[in-house]
């Protein structure tokens, strides 16, 4: 160990179906330019990962293809430099990264939990840890929360864009909630090696410049969501018959509800001399009859937040029931101001009962357009300029 300085999560809003959908995959060919959660890729970024003794991250990857692959990667740390304090402009990230190679044979999958890692000796059968050991795998330190994002290397540790590994990471409690969502594959330009690479992955691969490294992050993010603190649909009386429900509904009163944590990482990142990257969005916000608010916010390094501590508190939070009329549903677009790079993300929808038991779902975030290109599709507003956001990795 070394210490260093897409898409949809489908979910139907409609009170019959308040399902959530997430795509998975296990095809072992990229057949897009654009960022993906269905094909492998290049670059896995697993966006959110926890240890803090309520929370923690098992970690899924797989190569696809049948020859060997190997992968160089990172955890890096985002966790307050003061745990003890929320994050802040005085109490900011860490930024300590921890990098580890893998070697994944023949369409081995293969997985380890973030607070524990995976040694490299023998296990026995049917017990964690069996299988081929992909190599020592630190443990992330006790308060982690961050993300970790591996690429695909040669046998010389340099990037080659063999587009062949696949990623989950499933969010567990201690309380038994369990939250799964894929990790977020860049495809690599199968035509280039990693000498015309180098130490700094150019994210600017896209279907009008097929000459790039690395898919280009997306132009704008896309959700559906329930506004914060909603009342759940489907468990409280007022909202539902119960009845139909054999007599199912979980509150005894109006008091179960909905809410939604965004958590977003910069696309590009300075992992050679410890730069974190920062990015200022801005969101749209809709409810289903049109009517839009704004918010807006800065991505440094690591970005985890409840949507209502998005914007400021009161009845014109636009992540709030009260805003929009009063509507329990929202669809939201996030877009990096012009000039910025791109953000990558997850959400984790939370539902609570009265008696205070929560279940928890993951899911990724559409995409639409990409920043090299500066073009969104079914936007009023002007393109952003072309951005080509760049990943630069340790020179070893």
């Amino acid at each position: 160990m070394r210490m260093m300085k897409g898409y949809w999560g489908l979910r139907t809003l409609a009170i019959a179906a308040l399902g959530l959908l997430t795509f998975a995959s296990n095809a072992s060919a990229q057949e897009t330019h654009d960022v993906s959660i269905n094909y492998s890729g290049s670059v896995l970024i697993w966006p959110k990962v926890i240890w803090d003794g309520t929370h923690d991250t098992i970690i899924q990857v797989a190569n696809t293809g049948n020859p060997l692959v190997q992968a160089h990667c990172f955890y890096i740390n985002a966790a307050p430099r003061n745990p003890s304090l929320p994050p802040s402009v005085t109490n900011p990230p860490q930024w300590v990264e921890t990098d580890f190679d893998i070697v994944l044979t023949r369409q081995q999958p293969t997985h380890w939990v973030a607070s524990s890692g995976r040694r490299t000796q023998s296990d026995g059968f049917g017990v964690d840890g069996s299988g081929f050991d992909p190599g020592l795998i630190p443990p992330v330190p006790f308060g982690f929360q961050g993300e970790l994002k591996c690429y695909q290397t040669d046998d010389s540790g340099s990037p080659l864009p063999g587009n062949r590994l696949k990623g989950e990471a499933t969010l567990r409690t201690d309380t038994g909630d369990v939250s799964t969502y894929n990790a977020i594959a860049l495809s690599g330009n199968a035509g280039l090696s990693g000498g015309q690479i180098g130490t700094v992955l150019d994210l600017n691969l896209t279907d009008g410049n097929p000459g790039g490294e690395y898919s280009a992050c997306p132009d704008t993010l896309i959700f559906n969501h329930f506004a914060y603190g909603a009342l759940d649909p489907m468990l409280n009386p007022s909202l539902v018959n119960t009845a139909t429900l054999g007599g199912a509904g979980a509150c005894s009163g109006n008091n179960c509800t909905i809410t939604t944590t965004l958590t977003m990482v910069p696309c590009s990142q300075d992992l050679e001399n410890g730069i974190p990257g920062s990015v200022t969005v801005g969101f749209l916000i809709y409810d289903e009859f049109e009517t839009h608010l704004s918010a807006s916010t800065t991505v440094t390094c690591w970005f985890n937040l409840p949507l209502n501590q998005i914007a400021p508190a009161g009845p014109n939070n636009p992540f709030t029931p009260g805003a929009l009329g009063g509507s329990f549903v929202r669809h939201t677009r996030i877009r990096p101001v012009p000039g910025n790079g791109g953000v990558l993300g997850i959400a984790e929808e939370t539902r609570t009962t009265s008696a205070g038991n929560t279940a928890v779902a993951a899911y990724n975030l559409q995409i639409q357009g990409n920043r090299f290109d500066g073009a969104t599709q079914g936007e009023n507003d002007a393109p952003a300029p072309g951005v080509t956001d760049q990943i630069a990795i340790p020179i070893e």
